[in-house]
Protein backbone atom coordinates (compact mmCIF):
# COMPACT_ATOMS: atom_id res chain seq x y z
CA UNK A 1 0.00 0.00 0.00
CA UNK A 2 2.68 2.48 1.00
CA UNK A 3 4.80 1.28 -1.93
CA UNK A 4 2.11 2.07 -4.50
CA UNK A 5 1.28 5.41 -2.89
CA UNK A 6 4.93 6.46 -3.18
CA UNK A 7 5.11 5.75 -6.93
CA UNK A 8 4.97 8.50 -9.54
CA UNK A 9 1.53 8.63 -11.14
CA UNK A 10 3.03 9.49 -14.53
CA UNK A 11 4.86 6.15 -14.61
CA UNK A 12 1.71 4.11 -13.91
CA UNK A 13 -0.88 2.99 -16.41
CA UNK A 14 -3.47 5.77 -16.69
CA UNK A 15 -6.11 3.32 -17.94
CA UNK A 16 -5.61 0.75 -15.20
CA UNK A 17 -5.43 1.90 -11.56
CA UNK A 18 -3.83 -0.41 -9.05
CA UNK A 19 -6.01 -2.65 -6.93
CA UNK A 20 -4.68 -1.02 -3.78
CA UNK A 21 -6.03 2.36 -4.86
CA UNK A 22 -9.48 0.88 -5.40
CA UNK A 23 -9.36 -0.89 -2.03
CA UNK A 24 -8.34 2.35 -0.32
CA UNK A 25 -11.25 4.17 -1.97
CA UNK A 26 -13.69 1.47 -0.83
CA UNK A 27 -12.34 1.52 2.72
CA UNK A 28 -12.68 5.28 2.87
CA UNK A 29 -16.21 4.95 1.51
CA UNK A 30 -17.11 2.56 4.31
CA UNK A 31 -15.82 5.03 6.93
CA UNK A 32 -18.00 7.97 5.91
CA UNK A 33 -21.39 6.81 7.18
CA UNK A 34 -20.14 5.59 10.61
CA UNK A 35 -18.23 8.85 11.07
CA UNK A 36 -21.29 10.96 10.26
CA UNK A 37 -23.43 8.81 12.55
CA UNK A 38 -20.95 9.20 15.41
CA UNK A 39 -20.90 13.00 15.02
CA UNK A 40 -24.69 13.16 14.87
CA UNK A 41 -25.12 10.94 17.95
CA UNK A 42 -22.60 13.04 19.88
CA UNK A 43 -24.43 16.30 19.21
CA UNK A 44 -27.87 14.69 19.54
CA UNK A 45 -27.01 13.79 23.14
CA UNK A 46 -26.36 17.50 23.78
CA UNK A 47 -29.24 18.93 21.74
CA UNK A 48 -31.88 16.18 21.62
CA UNK A 49 -34.69 18.64 20.96
CA UNK A 50 -33.32 19.52 17.53
CA UNK A 51 -31.29 16.48 16.45
CA UNK A 52 -33.12 13.46 17.89
CA UNK A 53 -35.45 13.10 14.90
CA UNK A 54 -32.52 13.39 12.52
CA UNK A 55 -30.68 10.70 14.45
CA UNK A 56 -33.67 8.35 14.30
CA UNK A 57 -33.93 8.79 10.51
CA UNK A 58 -30.20 8.86 9.84
CA UNK A 59 -30.16 6.00 7.31
CA UNK A 60 -32.74 7.59 5.01
CA UNK A 61 -31.24 11.08 5.25
CA UNK A 62 -27.76 9.70 4.67
CA UNK A 63 -28.99 7.82 1.59
CA UNK A 64 -30.57 10.98 0.17
CA UNK A 65 -27.65 13.37 0.71
CA UNK A 66 -24.97 10.85 -0.20
CA UNK A 67 -26.83 10.02 -3.40
CA UNK A 68 -26.92 13.72 -4.29
CA UNK A 69 -23.19 14.06 -3.63
CA UNK A 70 -22.38 10.96 -5.68
CA UNK A 71 -24.61 12.21 -8.51
CA UNK A 72 -22.69 15.48 -8.57
CA UNK A 73 -19.28 13.80 -8.75
CA UNK A 74 -20.43 11.22 -11.30
CA UNK A 75 -21.90 13.95 -13.49
CA UNK A 76 -18.93 16.30 -13.42
CA UNK A 77 -15.99 14.01 -12.59
CA UNK A 78 -17.15 10.58 -13.83
CA UNK A 79 -16.46 8.99 -10.45
CA UNK A 80 -17.69 8.74 -6.89
CA UNK A 81 -16.64 11.09 -4.12
CA UNK A 82 -13.91 8.87 -2.69
CA UNK A 83 -12.73 7.78 -6.15
CA UNK A 84 -12.31 11.43 -7.09
CA UNK A 85 -10.31 11.94 -3.90
CA UNK A 86 -7.84 9.29 -5.13
CA UNK A 87 -7.81 10.70 -8.70
CA UNK A 88 -9.90 7.90 -10.25
CA UNK A 89 -12.94 7.87 -12.51
CA UNK A 90 -15.32 5.43 -14.20
CA UNK A 91 -15.50 5.17 -17.96
CA UNK A 92 -17.70 3.35 -20.41
CA UNK A 93 -16.26 0.34 -22.20
CA UNK A 94 -15.53 1.04 -25.86
CA UNK A 95 -13.70 -0.96 -28.53
CA UNK A 96 -10.71 1.29 -27.91
CA UNK A 97 -10.54 0.18 -24.29
CA UNK A 98 -9.56 -3.35 -25.29
CA UNK A 99 -6.02 -4.52 -24.75
CA UNK A 100 -5.11 -4.43 -28.45
CA UNK A 101 -5.30 -0.63 -28.49
CA UNK A 102 -3.17 1.80 -26.53
CA UNK A 103 -6.00 3.87 -25.05
CA UNK A 104 -3.70 6.16 -23.09
CA UNK A 105 -1.80 7.09 -26.27
CA UNK A 106 -5.03 7.74 -28.16
CA UNK A 107 -6.32 9.91 -25.32
CA UNK A 108 -3.22 12.07 -25.49
CA UNK A 109 -3.60 12.55 -29.25
CA UNK A 110 -7.32 13.33 -29.47
CA UNK A 111 -8.55 13.71 -25.89
CA UNK A 112 -11.93 15.32 -26.60
CA UNK A 113 -12.99 12.66 -29.11
CA UNK A 114 -12.01 9.73 -26.91
CA UNK A 115 -13.32 11.14 -23.61
CA UNK A 116 -16.70 12.09 -25.05
CA UNK A 117 -17.20 8.52 -26.26
CA UNK A 118 -16.21 7.09 -22.87
CA UNK A 119 -18.66 9.12 -20.78
CA UNK A 120 -21.06 7.15 -18.61
CA UNK A 121 -24.63 6.71 -19.71
CA UNK A 122 -27.61 7.51 -17.51
CA UNK A 123 -28.08 3.84 -16.58
CA UNK A 124 -24.42 3.45 -15.68
CA UNK A 125 -24.58 6.54 -13.43
CA UNK A 126 -27.65 5.15 -11.70
CA UNK A 127 -25.95 1.77 -11.18
CA UNK A 128 -22.82 3.50 -9.85
CA UNK A 129 -24.87 5.53 -7.34
CA UNK A 130 -26.71 2.38 -6.30
CA UNK A 131 -23.42 0.52 -5.84
CA UNK A 132 -21.95 3.26 -3.64
CA UNK A 133 -24.99 4.20 -1.50
CA UNK A 134 -27.86 1.82 -2.20
CA UNK A 135 -26.01 -1.46 -1.65
CA UNK A 136 -24.76 -0.38 1.78
CA UNK A 137 -28.23 0.90 2.75
CA UNK A 138 -30.09 -2.26 1.75
CA UNK A 139 -27.44 -4.56 3.20
CA UNK A 140 -27.75 -2.84 6.57
CA UNK A 141 -31.54 -3.13 6.52
CA UNK A 142 -31.46 -6.76 5.41
CA UNK A 143 -28.87 -7.66 8.05
CA UNK A 144 -31.06 -6.11 10.73
CA UNK A 145 -34.13 -8.03 9.54
CA UNK A 146 -32.12 -11.24 9.39
CA UNK A 147 -30.88 -10.85 12.97
CA UNK A 148 -34.40 -10.20 14.27
CA UNK A 149 -36.11 -12.98 12.33
CA UNK A 150 -33.32 -15.52 12.79
CA UNK A 151 -33.75 -15.44 16.57
CA UNK A 152 -37.46 -16.07 16.13
CA UNK A 153 -36.74 -18.79 13.59
CA UNK A 154 -34.47 -20.82 15.85
CA UNK A 155 -36.89 -20.42 18.79
CA UNK A 156 -39.87 -21.68 16.71
CA UNK A 157 -41.70 -18.37 16.78
CA UNK A 158 -42.09 -18.19 12.99
CA UNK A 159 -44.55 -21.04 12.61
CA UNK A 160 -47.84 -20.86 10.75
CA UNK A 161 -51.05 -21.68 12.54
CA UNK A 162 -54.63 -22.31 11.49
CA UNK A 163 -55.97 -19.66 13.86
CA UNK A 164 -54.06 -16.91 12.04
CA UNK A 165 -55.24 -15.15 8.92
CA UNK A 166 -54.03 -16.24 5.52
CA UNK A 167 -52.15 -12.98 4.98
CA UNK A 168 -50.28 -13.38 8.27
CA UNK A 169 -49.36 -16.98 7.42
CA UNK A 170 -48.01 -15.82 4.05
CA UNK A 171 -45.87 -13.18 5.80
CA UNK A 172 -44.52 -15.80 8.18
CA UNK A 173 -43.64 -18.11 5.28
CA UNK A 174 -41.84 -15.26 3.48
CA UNK A 175 -39.83 -14.50 6.63
CA UNK A 176 -38.88 -18.15 6.99
CA UNK A 177 -37.74 -18.34 3.37
CA UNK A 178 -35.77 -15.13 3.78
CA UNK A 179 -33.95 -16.51 6.85
CA UNK A 180 -33.13 -19.69 4.94
CA UNK A 181 -32.02 -18.08 1.67
CA UNK A 182 -30.38 -14.79 2.73
CA UNK A 183 -27.04 -16.25 3.95
CA UNK A 184 -26.56 -18.01 0.59
CA UNK A 185 -27.40 -14.86 -1.37
CA UNK A 186 -24.96 -12.81 0.67
CA UNK A 187 -22.23 -15.41 0.27
CA UNK A 188 -22.86 -15.59 -3.49
CA UNK A 189 -22.59 -11.81 -3.87
CA UNK A 190 -19.33 -11.74 -1.94
CA UNK A 191 -17.96 -14.67 -3.93
CA UNK A 192 -18.81 -12.97 -7.23
CA UNK A 193 -17.04 -9.79 -6.11
CA UNK A 194 -14.04 -11.84 -5.05
CA UNK A 195 -13.86 -13.59 -8.43
CA UNK A 196 -14.08 -10.32 -10.39
CA UNK A 197 -11.39 -8.83 -8.14
CA UNK A 198 -9.10 -11.76 -8.94
CA UNK A 199 -9.84 -11.31 -12.63
CA UNK A 200 -8.97 -7.61 -12.36
CA UNK A 201 -5.77 -8.48 -10.53
CA UNK A 202 -4.79 -11.01 -13.18
CA UNK A 203 -5.45 -8.51 -16.01
CA UNK A 204 -8.25 -10.38 -17.76
CA UNK A 205 -10.76 -7.59 -17.08
CA UNK A 206 -10.76 -3.92 -16.10
CA UNK A 207 -13.87 -4.12 -13.88
CA UNK A 208 -13.11 -4.93 -10.22
CA UNK A 209 -16.72 -5.54 -9.05
CA UNK A 210 -19.73 -7.49 -10.28
CA UNK A 211 -21.90 -4.48 -11.09
CA UNK A 212 -19.17 -2.71 -13.02
CA UNK A 213 -18.49 -5.93 -14.93
CA UNK A 214 -22.16 -6.52 -15.81
CA UNK A 215 -22.80 -2.93 -16.90
CA UNK A 216 -19.48 -2.58 -18.78
CA UNK A 217 -17.71 0.06 -16.72
CA UNK A 218 -13.96 0.39 -16.36
CA UNK A 219 -11.73 2.45 -14.10
CA UNK A 220 -9.27 5.06 -15.27
CA UNK A 221 -7.23 7.94 -13.89
CA UNK A 222 -8.18 11.59 -14.12
CA UNK A 223 -6.30 13.39 -16.88
CA UNK A 224 -5.82 16.97 -18.00
CA UNK A 225 -9.04 16.86 -20.03
CA UNK A 226 -11.11 16.28 -16.88
CA UNK A 227 -9.48 19.14 -15.00
CA UNK A 228 -9.84 21.55 -17.93
CA UNK A 229 -13.49 20.61 -18.35
CA UNK A 230 -14.35 21.42 -14.72
CA UNK A 231 -12.36 24.64 -14.44
CA UNK A 232 -14.47 27.82 -14.55
CA UNK A 233 -14.20 29.41 -17.97
CA UNK A 234 -14.33 33.13 -18.60
CA UNK A 235 -16.80 34.37 -21.15
CA UNK A 236 -15.14 35.76 -24.23
CA UNK A 237 -16.49 38.11 -26.86
CA UNK A 238 -17.14 35.32 -29.31
CA UNK A 239 -19.52 33.52 -26.96
CA UNK A 240 -21.24 36.79 -26.14
CA UNK A 241 -21.77 37.49 -29.84
CA UNK A 242 -23.48 34.12 -30.33
CA UNK A 243 -26.42 35.24 -28.19
CA UNK A 244 -29.48 36.32 -30.18
CA UNK A 245 -29.82 40.08 -30.63
CA UNK A 246 -33.25 40.84 -29.25
CA UNK A 247 -35.00 44.08 -30.08
CA UNK A 248 -38.07 43.66 -27.89
CA UNK A 249 -37.56 44.12 -24.14
CA UNK A 250 -37.87 41.02 -21.93
CA UNK A 251 -41.24 40.21 -20.47
CA UNK A 252 -41.99 40.30 -16.76
CA UNK A 253 -41.71 36.52 -16.45
CA UNK A 254 -38.36 36.47 -18.25
CA UNK A 255 -37.11 39.31 -16.06
CA UNK A 256 -38.12 37.43 -12.87
CA UNK A 257 -36.52 34.19 -14.09
CA UNK A 258 -33.28 35.93 -15.03
CA UNK A 259 -33.23 37.71 -11.68
CA UNK A 260 -33.72 34.42 -9.81
CA UNK A 261 -31.06 32.80 -11.95
CA UNK A 262 -28.50 35.54 -11.26
CA UNK A 263 -29.30 36.22 -7.60
CA UNK A 264 -30.30 32.81 -6.23
CA UNK A 265 -29.60 29.80 -8.44
CA UNK A 266 -26.17 30.76 -9.72
CA UNK A 267 -24.68 31.81 -6.31
CA UNK A 268 -26.25 28.79 -4.61
CA UNK A 269 -24.84 26.39 -7.18
CA UNK A 270 -21.41 28.00 -6.89
CA UNK A 271 -21.55 27.56 -3.12
CA UNK A 272 -22.57 23.90 -3.49
CA UNK A 273 -19.74 23.25 -5.93
CA UNK A 274 -17.28 24.97 -3.60
CA UNK A 275 -18.41 22.89 -0.62
CA UNK A 276 -18.40 19.62 -2.55
CA UNK A 277 -15.16 20.35 -4.36
CA UNK A 278 -13.12 21.93 -1.55
CA UNK A 279 -14.61 21.42 1.90
CA UNK A 280 -15.41 17.72 1.56
CA UNK A 281 -11.94 16.71 0.31
CA UNK A 282 -10.40 18.62 3.21
CA UNK A 283 -12.71 16.77 5.61
CA UNK A 284 -11.71 13.45 4.03
CA UNK A 285 -8.04 14.35 4.38
CA UNK A 286 -8.60 15.19 8.06
CA UNK A 287 -10.39 11.87 8.57
CA UNK A 288 -7.53 9.91 7.00
CA UNK A 289 -5.00 11.88 9.02
CA UNK A 290 -6.81 11.09 12.29
CA UNK A 291 -7.04 7.43 11.29
CA UNK A 292 -3.30 7.32 10.63
CA UNK A 293 -2.55 9.21 13.85
CA UNK A 294 -4.53 6.75 15.97
CA UNK A 295 -3.27 3.61 14.25
CA UNK A 296 0.42 4.52 14.08
CA UNK A 297 2.78 4.83 17.01
CA UNK A 298 3.98 8.24 15.90
CA UNK A 299 1.93 10.07 18.55
CA UNK A 300 3.44 7.97 21.35
CA UNK A 301 6.95 8.58 20.05
CA UNK A 302 6.27 12.31 19.87
CA UNK A 303 5.03 12.40 23.45
CA UNK A 304 8.10 10.50 24.62
CA UNK A 305 10.41 12.88 22.79
CA UNK A 306 8.67 15.85 24.40
CA UNK A 307 9.23 14.33 27.82
CA UNK A 308 5.66 13.72 28.86
CA UNK A 309 5.55 13.53 32.65
CA UNK A 310 2.83 10.88 32.61
CA UNK A 311 5.15 8.32 31.02
CA UNK A 312 7.55 8.43 33.95
CA UNK A 313 7.09 7.18 37.49
CA UNK A 314 6.34 9.84 40.07
CA UNK A 315 9.33 10.62 42.34
CA UNK A 316 9.07 9.84 46.08
CA UNK A 317 8.42 12.68 48.55
CA UNK A 318 11.41 14.91 49.17
CA UNK A 319 13.48 14.28 52.29
CA UNK A 320 13.58 18.05 52.85
CA UNK A 321 9.81 18.13 53.39
CA UNK A 322 10.00 15.37 56.00
CA UNK A 323 12.87 17.15 57.79
CA UNK A 324 10.95 20.44 57.90
CA UNK A 325 7.87 18.69 59.29
CA UNK A 326 9.98 16.99 61.98
CA UNK A 327 11.71 20.27 62.91
CA UNK A 328 8.35 22.01 63.25
CA UNK A 329 7.01 19.29 65.57
CA UNK A 330 10.14 19.50 67.78
CA UNK A 331 9.80 23.28 68.06
CA UNK A 332 6.17 22.90 69.12
CA UNK A 333 7.17 20.39 71.81
CA UNK A 334 9.95 22.62 73.19
CA UNK A 335 7.56 25.56 73.24
CA UNK A 336 5.02 23.49 75.16
CA UNK A 337 7.66 22.33 77.69
CA UNK A 338 8.93 25.86 78.31
CA UNK A 339 5.42 27.15 78.88
CA UNK A 340 4.68 24.38 81.39
CA UNK A 341 7.90 25.13 83.29
CA UNK A 342 6.96 28.81 83.46
CA UNK A 343 3.61 27.87 85.04
CA UNK A 344 1.48 29.30 82.26
CA UNK A 345 -1.87 27.77 81.35
CA UNK A 346 -2.09 27.07 77.65
CA UNK A 347 -5.38 26.65 75.85
CA UNK A 348 -6.20 23.57 73.88
CA UNK A 349 -5.86 25.39 70.58
CA UNK A 350 -2.29 26.33 71.44
CA UNK A 351 -1.23 22.90 72.69
CA UNK A 352 -2.46 21.06 69.65
CA UNK A 353 0.51 19.68 67.78
CA UNK A 354 -0.21 19.15 64.11
CA UNK A 355 -0.05 15.51 63.25
CA UNK A 356 -0.25 13.87 59.86
CA UNK A 357 -3.49 12.02 59.26
CA UNK A 358 -2.87 8.39 58.47
CA UNK A 359 -4.46 7.00 55.35
CA UNK A 360 -6.81 4.08 55.82
CA UNK A 361 -5.54 0.70 54.68
CA UNK A 362 -8.13 -1.98 54.08
CA UNK A 363 -7.70 -5.39 55.63
CA UNK A 364 -9.75 -8.35 56.76
CA UNK A 365 -11.45 -6.35 59.53
CA UNK A 366 -14.49 -4.15 59.01
CA UNK A 367 -13.68 -0.46 59.72
CA UNK A 368 -17.10 0.05 61.34
CA UNK A 369 -17.49 -2.87 63.75
CA UNK A 370 -13.74 -3.69 63.99
CA UNK A 371 -14.54 -7.38 63.49
CA UNK A 372 -13.52 -9.80 60.78
CA UNK A 373 -15.49 -9.35 57.57
CA UNK A 374 -17.79 -12.31 56.94
CA UNK A 375 -20.01 -10.86 54.19
CA UNK A 376 -17.81 -8.46 52.18
CA UNK A 377 -19.43 -5.63 50.25
CA UNK A 378 -17.92 -2.71 48.34
CA UNK A 379 -19.28 0.82 47.88
CA UNK A 380 -18.67 3.48 45.24
CA UNK A 381 -15.50 4.85 46.83
CA UNK A 382 -13.83 1.43 46.61
CA UNK A 383 -13.71 0.55 50.33
CA UNK A 384 -14.86 -2.83 51.62
CA UNK A 385 -17.10 -3.30 54.67
CA UNK A 386 -19.27 -5.97 56.14
CA UNK A 387 -22.60 -5.85 54.30
CA UNK A 388 -24.82 -5.55 57.36
CA UNK A 389 -22.56 -2.89 58.94
CA UNK A 390 -22.41 -0.59 55.92
CA UNK A 391 -26.12 -0.98 55.17
CA UNK A 392 -27.14 -0.15 58.74
CA UNK A 393 -24.68 2.73 58.85
CA UNK A 394 -25.94 4.31 55.63
CA UNK A 395 -29.53 3.83 56.74
CA UNK A 396 -28.89 6.01 59.84
CA UNK A 397 -25.82 7.88 58.65
CA UNK A 398 -27.37 11.36 59.06
CA UNK A 399 -28.14 10.62 62.74
CA UNK A 400 -24.73 9.05 63.47
CA UNK A 401 -22.78 11.90 61.88
CA UNK A 402 -24.90 14.53 63.60
CA UNK A 403 -24.32 12.88 67.01
CA UNK A 404 -20.56 12.77 66.42
CA UNK A 405 -20.53 16.44 65.46
CA UNK A 406 -22.56 17.32 68.56
CA UNK A 407 -20.20 15.36 70.84
CA UNK A 408 -17.18 17.13 69.31
CA UNK A 409 -18.80 20.50 69.97
CA UNK A 410 -19.51 19.55 73.60
CA UNK A 411 -15.94 18.38 74.14
CA UNK A 412 -14.59 21.61 72.69
CA UNK A 413 -16.94 23.64 74.91
CA UNK A 414 -15.90 21.66 78.02
CA UNK A 415 -12.23 22.23 77.18
CA UNK A 416 -12.77 25.98 76.87
CA UNK A 417 -14.77 26.00 80.13
CA UNK A 418 -12.00 24.09 81.94
CA UNK A 419 -9.43 26.61 80.74
CA UNK A 420 -11.56 29.50 82.03
CA UNK A 421 -12.06 27.81 85.43
CA UNK A 422 -8.31 27.21 85.71
CA UNK A 423 -7.64 30.91 85.22
CA UNK A 424 -10.27 31.79 87.85
CA UNK A 425 -8.82 29.33 90.40
CA UNK A 426 -5.32 30.80 90.05
CA UNK A 427 -6.66 34.27 90.81
CA UNK A 428 -8.66 33.07 93.85
CA UNK A 429 -5.65 31.23 95.29
CA UNK A 430 -3.50 34.36 95.21
CA UNK A 431 -6.20 36.30 97.07
CA UNK A 432 -6.85 33.57 99.70
CA UNK A 433 -3.23 33.58 100.92
CA UNK A 434 -3.64 37.12 102.38
CA UNK A 435 -6.89 36.29 104.21
CA UNK A 436 -7.33 34.58 107.55
CA UNK A 437 -8.17 30.94 108.17
CA UNK A 438 -11.61 31.71 109.54
CA UNK A 439 -12.63 33.57 106.47
CA UNK A 440 -11.33 30.75 104.29
CA UNK A 441 -13.44 28.19 106.19
CA UNK A 442 -16.58 30.27 105.84
CA UNK A 443 -15.91 30.75 102.15
CA UNK A 444 -15.39 27.05 101.67
CA UNK A 445 -18.73 26.31 103.35
CA UNK A 446 -20.46 28.85 101.15
CA UNK A 447 -18.82 27.38 98.09
CA UNK A 448 -19.94 23.88 99.00
CA UNK A 449 -23.52 25.04 99.49
CA UNK A 450 -23.50 26.89 96.22
CA UNK A 451 -22.11 23.84 94.45
CA UNK A 452 -24.84 21.67 95.91
CA UNK A 453 -27.51 24.08 94.80
CA UNK A 454 -25.96 24.38 91.34
CA UNK A 455 -25.82 20.62 91.00
CA UNK A 456 -29.47 20.43 91.84
CA UNK A 457 -30.30 23.03 89.24
CA UNK A 458 -28.22 21.22 86.63
CA UNK A 459 -29.91 17.97 87.42
CA UNK A 460 -33.31 19.57 87.10
CA UNK A 461 -32.63 21.70 84.04
CA UNK A 462 -30.27 19.38 82.13
CA UNK A 463 -31.95 18.46 78.85
CA UNK A 464 -31.49 15.17 77.04
CA UNK A 465 -28.77 14.82 74.40
CA UNK A 466 -31.18 13.98 71.64
CA UNK A 467 -33.07 17.24 72.16
CA UNK A 468 -29.93 19.32 71.57
CA UNK A 469 -28.83 17.43 68.41
CA UNK A 470 -29.64 19.16 65.13
CA UNK A 471 -29.88 16.45 62.48
CA UNK A 472 -28.65 17.53 59.05
CA UNK A 473 -29.74 15.32 56.16
CA UNK A 474 -26.93 16.61 53.95
CA UNK A 475 -24.42 14.91 56.26
CA UNK A 476 -25.94 11.50 55.55
CA UNK A 477 -25.46 9.20 52.59
CA UNK A 478 -21.67 9.57 52.64
CA UNK A 479 -18.71 7.22 52.78
CA UNK A 480 -17.71 6.65 56.43
CA UNK A 481 -14.00 6.85 55.53
CA UNK A 482 -13.67 9.57 52.89
CA UNK A 483 -16.87 11.51 53.62
CA UNK A 484 -17.72 11.70 49.93
CA UNK A 485 -21.33 11.75 48.80
CA UNK A 486 -22.53 8.40 47.45
CA UNK A 487 -24.62 8.56 44.29
CA UNK A 488 -26.48 5.39 45.23
CA UNK A 489 -27.86 6.92 48.45
CA UNK A 490 -30.89 9.15 47.93
CA UNK A 491 -33.14 10.66 50.58
CA UNK A 492 -36.85 9.90 50.25
CA UNK A 493 -38.85 12.78 51.81
CA UNK A 494 -42.08 10.75 51.80
CA UNK A 495 -40.80 7.89 53.95
CA UNK A 496 -38.03 9.93 55.66
CA UNK A 497 -35.56 7.16 54.88
CA UNK A 498 -32.49 6.65 52.75
CA UNK A 499 -32.90 4.65 49.55
CA UNK A 500 -29.64 2.69 49.46
CA UNK A 501 -28.27 1.42 46.16
CA UNK A 502 -24.81 0.84 44.79
CA UNK A 503 -23.64 -1.65 47.44
CA UNK A 504 -22.10 -4.63 45.66
CA UNK A 505 -21.32 -7.90 47.36
CA UNK A 506 -17.95 -9.46 46.68
CA UNK A 507 -17.48 -13.14 45.89
CA UNK A 508 -13.98 -14.52 46.30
Amino acid sequence: MEYYSSLDASQLDSERPTLFELISANQLESLLSPSLRYILVYYASKYPRYLLKLNNNFDELNLFFRSFIEWYFLTYWQGSFTENFYGLKRVNQTPLSQGEYNASRLTQIVPSMIEERRQLTGLQKFVSIFEVTGVAFFLEKLNYCYEVWHTKYITNQLNTHESLLRRENVKIQIKRKFVEIYPYLQSGYRLANFVTTLMYLSGSTKSPTVLTYLFKMNYSRLNQYDYDKNEPKEKNLKEASNKPNRVAPPTTLEFILSLLDKRIRHPTWKLIKFVLGTFFPVAIFSLKFLEWWNNSGFSEKLLKNQGNALTFTLPPPSSLTAALRKDKAEREKTKLGNSLKAGKVIKSTETAVPTQRRSYKSGKFCPLCKKEITNPAIIETGYVFDYSCIYNYLEKSHIVVSKKAHIKKELAADARKADDEGDHENESESESESESESESESESENESESLNTNEGVLKLEKPTIEDNIVIDINKGGRCPITGRKLLGCKWNPLTNEWQIEGIRRLIF
